[in-house]
């Protein structure tokens, strides 16, 4: 499935008046993906595809950037907290 959402993506650009319509199958597709990443518990996978669904997303190109920002800091933030949490001391 994702070497197709890869293919397809490249060529969405060339499908003239169809692009509203293929961008959204490619976004339905990767959202398909990402609830299947999520499952299995391979969550960079899943982050690696929400950027896609902002890519093609109909925003403008300012509101992309800013999702993809709030992607980014959530990730580092979440990766933050899962490297600096507290564990118990082992007693001697």
């Amino acid at each position: 499935m994702i070497p197709l959402l890869v293919v397809v993506s490249m060529f969405s650009y060339f499908a003239a008046r169809y692009e509203p319509l293929l961008a959204g199958i490619i976004a339905l597709g990767t959202v398909i993906v990402v609830v299947w990443a999520i499952r299995r518990r391979e969550y960079s996978w899943a982050v690696a595809l929400l950027t896609i669904i902002v890519a093609f997303s109909p925003h403008f190109l300012e509101t992309k950037i800013f999702l993809l920002i709030g992607i980014a800091c959530i990730v580092t933030a979440t990766m933050l907290l899962a490297t600096f949490q507290l564990r118990p001391l082992a007693e001697v």
